[in-house]
C-alpha cells in the first residue's frame, strides 16, 4: 500500500488562510501590468460546520457589502442561495471583487430568505419552514478591528454562519426564531484555516509549471445550482504540487497531464496571493488569487459526493479503509455504514487545516468525505475518497439559555436565570462572545464580537459548552442580546 501521508507539507499550508501581503511588488515589466495604487482585492468565503436537526438550511443572500467612510461597496452583487449544511467543513469562495483601498468598519449582509427543510427516510419533504427574518434580513457585522484593504493587497474574509446557533425551535410549539450568529475571520497568512474550494472551467493551462486558470462556474453548496454563467473577471490561479491529489470523475487517481482546456473541475486548497502572469493572458489581465491545491476533483458539481458522518473504525493498515456512519439526507438511511477507501493522493485534514496521517483517524470523529460511491449488493458501499476532513475534538453539546443576573469579571463568570433555575457560566480566553443588537438608525441587526465586560445584567444569553461537575457551564460560545430584540 502506498504511503498515504505526503512526503512534506508545502510551506503555503503553514501560512493560510488568505489575505493581503503588507509588501507589494512595484516592479513593472513588459509582461506585468503596473499595479494600481488605489485598489485592493477582497474575497468572501462562507462556511458552516455543525450538524443540525434540519437536513437543509438554505440561506438566500442578495448582497454583501463593505461599509467605510465613503459609503458601501458591493463585494457580492449576484444573489446566491447557499445550503449552509452542505458546506460541511470547507469554505466556499462566493465572491471576489476589486474595491477601493482603505478602512471599512462593517460588513453588511442582505439576507432575503431562510428555508429550513427536513426529510423523512424516503427522501420526502416532511417539514418546510420559512421563518421571519429579523429587521428584513439586514445584518451588519462588526469586526474587532477595522478592515484594512491595502492598495494592491489581497484580503480574505471568512464568514462562519452558524446555523445551529442561529435558529431556535421552541419544542412545545414548534415556533422557529432566527437570530443570525455569524463569526468573522480575517487572516493575513498568519495561521492555518479551513480549506476553500472553487468549481469552474480551465481557461488557461500551464503544464510546465503545473498551474492553470480556473473561472468559477458554480458554488458547490448552491441550493439552486442552475446558473452556468462563468465569471471571467474573478478567475483564480490553481497551483498543483507533487502532493496534490488529482482524481477523475470515477474517483480514481489521475495525473496533471490529463487536464485539458475547458475541463470542468473542483479545486480544493488554501488561498494565497498571486503576482504573476499566466501564458496566454492579455497584457492588461491581473490575476489576484491563487489556490494552492491539496485536491482536484474532475467533473461537474455532482461528480463527487460530499458525505457527512462519524468515523466508526480506525484505518485498516492492510486495506487502507475505515468505517464511516452517514448522517441524514444523503441517499442512505441515517447511520448507514460505508467503507471509505484511502487512495494514492487522498489527503486527510483536521478542521483547523492541519494535515493528518491515516493512523490518526479514530472512531467517533465527525467528518466530511469527498469521494465517489461504489455500491455493492453483498457488502457495504465503498467510497473512493479524494479528501477526508475530521473534527478531532468533541463537539460542544450542552446549552443554557436565560437572562444575565450578574457578571463576575474577577472570576470570568456570570450568573444567569434559566428555565432550570439560576446557573453559573464560566468563560476563558478561548470563549467567543457575540453581542446582537439593533441599529435603529441603519435599520439593521448588528453582530459584534465583544468581551465579557461589554455584557450587562438583564441581557438575554445563549451559552454553548460543557457542564462541569459543580454544575457550572464552561462556555465555548456566548451569544448575548438585549431582551427587547430577542425576537422570541
Amino acid at each position: 500500500m502506498h504511503n498515504l501521508r505526503p512526503k512534506f507539507l508545502a510551506s503555503v499550508i503553514l501560512a493560510t488562510l488568505l489575505a493581503a501581503c503588507g509588501d507589494t511588488d512595484d516592479t513593472i515589466s513588459p509582461d506585468r501590468p503596473p499595479l494600481s495604487a488605489q485598489i485592493g482585492t477582497v474575497a468572501i468565503s462562507l462556511t458552516d460546520g455543525p450538524d443540525f436537526r434540519f437536513d437543509e438550511v438554505n440561506a438566500s443572500i442578495a448582497a454583501i457589502l463593505l461599509i467605510g467612510p465613503d459609503g458601501p461597496v458591493k463585494v457580492l452583487s449576484d444573489p446566491v442561495t447557499i445550503n449552509l449544511l452542505s458546506l460541511g467543513n470547507v469554505a466556499d469562495i462566493i465572491a471576489i471583487e476589486d474595491v477601493p483601498a482603505g478602512p471599512y468598519g462593517r460588513i453588511r449582509m442582505i439576507l432575503t430568505d431562510l428555508e429550513l427543510i427536513e426529510y423523512d427516510e424516503n427522501g420526502d419533504v416532511v417539514v418546510r419552514i420559512n421563518p421571519p427574518l429579523p429587521v428584513d434580513g439586514r445584518i451588519d457585522l462588526f469586526p474587532r478591528e477595522p478592515i484594512q484593504v491595502l492598495a494592491d493587497g489581497l484580503l480574505h474574509i471568512e464568514l462562519d454562519f452558524d446555523a445551529e446557533k442561529s435558529i431556535t425551535v421552541v419544542t412545545t410549539s414548534g415556533e422557529v426564531t432566527v437570530r443570525p450568529v455569524i463569526f468573522i475571520r480575517i487572516d493575513r497568512f498568519t495561521s492555518l484555516g479551513k480549506l476553500a474550494r472553487v468549481h469552474g472551467l480551465i481557461v488557461r493551462l500551464d503544464g510546465d509549471n503545473q498551474r492553470f486558470v480556473l473561472c468559477p462556474r458554480h458554488v458547490i453548496a448552491d441550493a439552486d445550482n442552475t446558473d452556468d454563467d462563468l465569471n471571467f473577471g474573478h478567475c483564480v490561479v490553481v497551483r498543483a504540487s507533487e502532493n496534490t491529489g488529482i482524481f477523475d470523475p470515477q474517483g480514481d487517481p489521475a495525473r496533471f497531464d490529463q487536464l485539458t482546456l475547458g475541463q470542468e473541475l473542483t479545486a480544493i486548497g488554501f488561498p494565497a496571493p498571486f503576482v504573476d502572469v499566466i501564458a496566454g493572458d492579455d497584457a492588461d489581465v491581473r490575476r489576484h488569487i491563487a489556490l494552492d491545491t491539496v485536491t482536484v476533483e474532475l467533473g461537474g458539481p455532482g461528480a463527487f459526493s460530499h458525505l457527512r458522518g462519524i468515523t466508526a473504525t480506525p484505518v485498516d493498515p492492510d486495506t487502507g479503509r475505515f468505517g464511516f456512519l452517514l448522517g441524514p439526507n444523503q441517499g442512505f438511511t441515517p447511520g448507514s455504514a460505508v467503507q471509505v477507501q484511502l487512495q494514492e493522493g487522498t489527503r486527510i485534514f483536521a478542521l483547523d487545516g492541519s494535515e493528518l496521517d491515516a493512523s490518526e483517524i479514530r472512531p467517533e470523529f465527525r467528518g466530511l468525505v469527498d469521494g465517489v460511491i461504489r455500491l455493492s449488493a453483498d457488502s457495504p458501499a465503498l467510497v473512493k475518497s479524494a479528501l477526508v476532513i475530521v473534527k478531532r475534538s468533541a463537539d460542544f453539546i450542552d446549552r443554557l439559555k436565560g437572562a444575565i443576573l450578574n457578571i463576575d469579571l474577577e472570576n470570568d463568570g456570570l450568573l444567569v436565570s434559566s428555565e432550570v433555575g439560576d446557573r453559573c457560566i464560566v468563560t476563558s480566553s478561548d470563549t467567543r462572545i457575540l453581542l446582537i443588537t439593533r441599529d435603529a438608525e441603519e435599520n439593521t441587526q448588528t453582530i459584534e464580537r465583544v468581551e465579557l465586560a461589554d455584557l450587562q445584567a438583564g441581557m438575554g444569553i445563549h451559552a454553548y459548552g460543557e457542564f462541569l461537575e459543580g454544575g457550572c457551564l464552561a462556555a465555548g460560545t456566548l451569544v448575548a442580546f438585549t431582551l427587547e430584540n430577542a425576537g422570541e
